[in-house]
């Protein structure tokens, strides 16, 4: 078994987060966060991968800002987007 000080500020979130019934036990609210450490670490490799995809993109693949702004709003549902 491992015991860690996590210090004062850290150990109240930790409690709030059980006695609120978030988390049932310490060892669940360290599971849940190397779990969300996974997955944060596979979006930034996802996105760092996209990344270098578009940089290596040739610029005539590019579109304007303004219309790159426009799809970006229809994808996301936000009515009146646009770049003023």
């Amino acid at each position: 078994m491992i015991h860690a000080d996590l210090g004062p500020e850290l150990e109240a979130v930790v409690l709030n987060l059980i006695e609120n019934g978030t988390y049932s036990s310490r060892a669940q609210v360290l599971r849940e966060s190397e779990e969300l450490r996974g997955w944060r670490e596979a979006q930034v490799s996802e996105f760092t991968d996209l990344l270098e995809r578009r940089l290596t993109t040739p610029s005539s693949a590019y579109i304007p800002v303004d219309e790159a702004f426009d799809r970006l709003y229809r994808e996301l549902g936000i009515q009146g987007g646009g770049i003023e």
